[in-house]
């Protein structure tokens, strides 16, 4: 295209630009309407070429506007592969502006022909780069709808783009919208050594702003970490890059690895230093759906010896035994112990297991008796190998940590905010509170206080000079140096492998008060309190704590006293009153709190209080644990045993333990309240009571031991079920309820109460009464229990009450009959059995003889219960024939009628059921004397 006759204008350009502008397009108007974007590229080229950079600028411009019309309104085709010659020729000069890309991508994005215009679009875009320029921020966005059109995927083209601008060296200085639309494509190219030595060249040079000169900064050093960039660095690098900010530089210094943060010896084990030990958390997981031995355990046997979640699950299954009342737990744990593998597995826990509960302290115990009691209290191989268990005496264990000293006696941080980081180096504590100050508290108080962000899971300090931050990744520490504008690499003197918090992980601390010191040790998260060679105190420890900061143990002697006068209290106190505090704890919080300031008055810091009553709670939950142990196992009682806890040798409660506390306890309230003023013809209330923390559903066997006794004499009784019946028995027989007095009874109202009557204590005409229970749904039901001094009980009207069901009776019991009946079993093993009694029963009274062999023998298929139905011998499964059927009957009878029926079908002489049998003649005279109406 003839373009000389622009030549006046352009030579007029640089005096009169607007009139050049005008001469020009005064010359196109004259040219063939399909002439005129050629004219106008060639124009703007002789302009280009004498530097008028702006005018050949429109010119290229209106080129395009002219084209887009002709188009439009002629139907003119674009010649765009002349468009695409003269835009790439016109790059060098600088004349395609931000805007005429844009348009010209966008234009090649529609273009018919989707390959050629992706390679128009590189071949642009790449003479922008050629040219040592990155167009505009937003043109890799430009670019990608253009790449689509032809097929070509994201990765590929974001990949083609990024290894254009590292291998041109302008990444540096390419955008932010640049970077991050490019940045996966870098991290992707970054494996490749050549391309990651371009980027950690390519540091960010665009922006005069600092915020976002700063953001542009941030975002590579991050990038550099991504890809782990470090392993390329040196220290040198890294420590010359100076402050940075603390994630990015982490990243990426900790990707550069021993070289920049060498080993710190020998010394240094992180499973053991006192800032990053941690207790190695048990692996937990369910335990395995075991009902009996005819599980296969083939399978399990195979795998437990090196797969640690199966280990995990045969602890759980040890955690539960005795859970469920339908699973033959002897049964399964005898197969699991035939099992070598098994056995050896369990046989290393068991061994942990019985050393805690040796240690002497409460965590021990805690740690151990979830698992021994229960395996103890079932008849199995196992429980004979916990035969030799040294088990810590609850009591003692309390009384040794006070006697000792107890942690709350010394006066901790407390920094008013959470999380906090504790870090010890020498005698400077650095707490890091809630990642935005750090303090620093020197032997006399606070020195230091320093304000600004720290990253989680990075503990800052201070060694008396400067500010450090340290973290374990990995295995490997690494400390760098804490400064205004983030984090730096340190060298020198300073350098990362000298840098680590270093304390002792055992100190002796005098307690106030204290003639010896104790030890306080800190070992893998676990921090002790020892004296005497044994634990006293042993407290789960964590560098990341609460408000109130527990210190290492270099830290403590360094701590003053909580309340002097209260520790030489704790120095003083004997045994028998640390005995009154956890049979406090034993019935209920409120209960030790008002017993506390009985036992020790001189203690008045309400933090030591409470760091008492929470051994004292922990000690009791221990103590009714150590009782079942001891039971299962045969083996002495502690010598002294809090009054509550303290039964007959040949009544051990086992696994009922709770229920004697609670029984006692209540009985305790019903005997004093039925001494509390005149008693009138209704009850009236004379107070509340916070129920014992065991006294949920104690009034279940109320009036029903005749019949468990029948139930744990009869030989198809399951042995499991036989123990747990033996356990309440013996329970009971330790309590007033089960004393057979006659001076106890149970009541069962209903009402539409609004409110939770629970703990309410009632004075009644003939005694006391405290309601037990509340059911809020549509019956508003409640169980109480009345206490009567002489048994002559007073019927009585309960205001807004109404009685729905008649009130039972204490029934059999007593502490001598209960122990006989208990001391027959284990001579002379199960009572023999007569199923003509049951038929005379059944006659007599008019019962159907499965309704009459429900009360006598208990139902036997009751959901869940299968396994056992195998004990029944032939002549009494034929006692629940149903002569129509030929199957077993339904349930006919009531359970309410099953349980009164079973008590008077027991002998006032236990003895009786081995030689006369079942009370059939007392149950006929109960039946005929008004027993007919029970359950209906």
């Amino acid at each position: 295209m003839d373009v000389s006759d622009v030549s006046d204008a352009v030579a007029l350009g640089a005096d009169d630009p607007r009139e050049a502008r005008a001469r020009t397009l005064r010359i196109a108007g004259g040219r063939a309407a399909a002439d005129v974007p050629a004219f106008l590229d060639g124009a703007a080229l002789r302009f280009a070429e004498a530097g008028q950079v702006e005018q050949a600028a429109f010119l290229f411009g209106r080129a395009r506007e002219v084209e887009d019309a002709h188009h439009r309104l002629f139907g003119l085709d674009i010649d765009t592969a002349r468009v695409q010659r003269t835009l790439v020729e016109f790059v060098p000069h600088g004349v395609i502006t931000a805007t005429l890309l844009h348009d010209h991508l966008r234009r090649l994005a529609m273009h018919p022909e989707p390959a050629v215009a992706h390679e128009w679009a590189r071949a642009a875009l790449g003479a922008f780069l050629d040219a040592g320029v990155v167009p505009y921020p937003n043109v890799v966005a430009d670019l990608l709808p253009v790449a689509r059109a032809a097929g070509v995927e994201e990765a590929e083209e974001t990949g083609h783009i990024a290894a254009r601008l590292l291998r041109g060296g302008l990444l540096a200085r390419a955008p932010l919208p640049v970077w991050e639309a490019v940045e996966g494509a870098l991290r992707r190219l970054a494996g490749d050594p050549e391309f990651l030595d371009l980027l950690i060249a390519a540091r960010p040079d665009l922006y005069d702003d600092p915020e976002t000169r700063a953001e542009h900064h941030r975002r590579w050093l991050l990038l550099l970490g991504l890809v782990d960039a470090g392993r390329r660095l040196s220290r040198r690098w890294l420590v010359e890059l100076g402050a940075q900010p603390a994630a990015e530089l982490m990243r990426l210094a900790g990707s550069a690895g021993d070289r920049v943060f060498p080993s710190l010896g020998r010394w240094f084990d992180p499973d053991a230093d006192p800032l990053t030990g941690r207790r190695k958390a048990p692996l937990k997981a369910d335990a395995p759906h075991w009902t009996s031995d005819a599980a296969d355990f083939t399978a399990f046997a195979a795998k437990v010896e090196t797969d640690r979640s199966a280990r995990a699950q045969l602890a759980a299954y040890a955690e539960q035994v005795g859970r469920y009342d339908n699973v033959d737990y002897p049964a399964v744990l005898t197969a699991l112990w035939a099992r070598p593998p098994i056995r050896r597995v369990l046989t290393e826990l068991t061994d942990g297991w019985k050393a805690e509960c040796a240690a002497g302290d409460l965590l021990g115990l805690e740690r151990s008796l979830p698992w021994l009691t229960p395996l103890a209290a079932t008849a199995s191989p196992v429980r004979d190998a916990l035969a030799d268990v040294e088990v810590t005496d609850p009591v003692d264990a309390l009384w040794r940590a006070l006697r000792a000293g107890v942690p709350e006696e010394l006066r901790f941080p407390n920094v008013g905010a959470a999380p906090v980081t504790v870090v010890l180096h020498e005698d400077h504590l650095t707490l890091g509170v809630a990642g935005k100050r750090v303090e620093v508290h020197g032997p006399g108080g606070t020195v230091r206080r320093r304000d600004g962000e720290f990253p989680g899971a990075t503990f800052p300090w201070h060694d008396g000079g400067e500010f450090w931050l340290s973290r374990l990744n990995g295995r490997r520490p690494e400390t760098y140096r804490l400064v205004d504008g983030g984090l730096e690499v340190p060298d020198g003197a300073a350098a990362a492998e000298t840098r680590w918090p270093r304390s002792p992980a055992a100190v002796e601390v005098t307690f106030p008060g204290a003639d010896s010191p104790v030890l306080v040790t800190l070992d893998r998260g676990l921090l002790s309190l020892v004296a005497d060679g044994r634990p006293t105190v042993r407290v789960h420890y964590d560098p990341v704590q609460g408000e109130e900061v527990m210190p290492p143990p270099g830290f403590w002697p360094h701590l003053s006293p909580t309340d002097p006068a209260g520790s030489a209290a704790l120095r003083r106190v004997d045994r028998a009153d640390v005995a009154r505090l956890v049979d406090a704890a034993l019935v209920h919080p409120k209960e030790l709190e008002e017993e506390l300031p009985r036992v020790l008055p001189d203690v008045t810091d309400p933090r030591l209080l409470n760091g008492v009553a929470e051994l004292a709670r922990r000690a009791a939950a221990c103590l009714f644990r150590v009782l079942r142990l001891h039971d299962a196992l045969g083996t002495d009682h502690p010598a002294v045993l809090p009054a509550r806890l303290r039964t007959r040798p040949d009544l051990r409660p086992g696994r009922s333990v709770g229920q004697v506390v609670a029984v006692r306890y209540l009985a305790e309230v019903l005997e004093e309240a039925a001494g509390t003023g005149p008693a009138y013809d209704t009850p009236h209330p004379v107070g509340r009571v916070e129920l014992p923390e065991t006294a949920p559903g104690v009034y279940f066997p109320f009036g029903a031991l005749g019949g468990k006794a029948l139930l744990a004499a009869m030989p198809w009784t399951a042995e499991y079920a036989r123990a747990r019946l033996l356990d309440t028995l013996a329970a009971w027989g330790n309590t007033p309820w089960g004393d057979g007095s006659g001076r106890w009874r149970r009541l069962w109202f209903a009402a539409q109460a609004t409110q939770d009557p629970v703990g309410r204590v009632w004075r009644t005409p003939g005694g006391a009464m405290i309601v037990l229970s509340f059911q809020n749904h549509p019956h508003k039901d409640s169980v109480a229990v009345e206490y009567s001094p002489d048994g002559a009980f007073r019927d009585f009207t309960f205001p807004g009450w109404h009685e729905r069901y008649r009130p039972k009776p204490q029934g059999w019991g007593g502490a001598d009959r209960i122990a006989r009946l208990l001391r027959l079993i284990a001579e002379r093993g199960p009572a023999p059995y007569d199923v003509a009694a049951i038929r005379s029963l059944a006659e007599r009274t008019g019962l159907p003889v499965p309704t009459a062999a429900s009360a006598a023998c208990g139902y036997p298929f009751t959901v869940g219960r299968d396994h056992e139905r195998s004990l029944l011998p032939p002549d009494v499964e034929a006692l629940f024939q149903d002569p129509e059927t030929g199957g077993h009957a339904a349930k006919t009878g009531s359970w309410q009628l099953d349980d009164a029926l079973r008590e008077v079908l027991m002998p006032d002489d236990p003895e009786d059921l081995w030689v006369t049998g079942i009370a059939v003649d007392k149950a006929v005279a109960w039946w005929n004397g008004g027993g007919r109406d029970e359950g209906h």
